[in-house]
């Protein structure tokens, strides 16, 4: 692609995220996004094959590089010996809110349009598929510290998938009332503080 073709992808991205932005996806038009970006609509189809391609090519790496890094995470944890993870549990929360508050910040917009500017589908998509590497995490966790003969208590799918919804909801509100990026930090440990130990009672430590 030469420069003056790159030149115009760019433009069509950047007009399609003020779009997406002020419209939202349902309500978003490619006739508007061409006319700002000083195009045809049809140029647009040279570079993307419709609205959903266009959105999916703005928020994609964002929203993949987030899910990457918290599946990392995860796969750390669960490498460590069982003892070891009924202690990181007082740390954990300390240690990886900040990077998840400032990777979400650093992307702002983009993390507007993930989880408020999408279509429903996109954004319950999107929180399920991080809400279900924290509920597999979960498990393998539950069952480390019954190894370890802890008395867990009872819990049963339905509960551990409401609560591991929970944390990613409170990270799409911090977005969806622009919350400031000191207060979600703040408010995130706050709250990552409270959960932890709601878990360490359940989990019998």
């Amino acid at each position: 692609m030469g420069t003056q073709g790159n030149d115009t992808r760019l433009a069509i991205l950047e007009a399609g995220k003020q779009e997406f932005l002020k419209y939202g996806y349902e309500g978003a038009s490619l006739r508007r996004i061409a006319r700002e970006a000083c195009v045809t609509t049809g140029a647009i189809y040279g570079y993307f094959p419709g609205k959903e391609a266009l959105f999916e090519e703005l928020t994609g790496d964002a929203a993949d590089g987030l899910m990457e890094r918290y599946r990392k995470m995860h796969v750390d944890f669960a490498a460590l010996p069982p003892e070891k993870q009924a202690a990181a549990l007082d740390v954990i929360s300390d240690e990886n809110i900040p990077w998840m508050v400032d990777y979400v910040y650093d992307r702002f917009d983009l993390f507007k349009l993930i989880f408020c500017k999408s279509s429903k589908e996109y954004c319950d998509s999107y929180l399920s598929q991080l809400t279900e590497i924290e509920e597999a995490s979960t498990w393998e966790f539950v069952k480390a510290m019954k190894e370890l003969g802890h008395e867990v208590m009872d819990i049963d799918s339905t509960i551990i998938h409401i609560l591991s919804r929970s944390f990613f909801q409170q990270l799409w509100e911090f977005v969806a009332h622009d919350v400031p990026r000191e207060k979600a930090l703040s408010y995130g440990l706050v709250l990552g503080t409270f959960q932890h130990a709601g878990w360490k009672k359940i989990m019998g430590l």
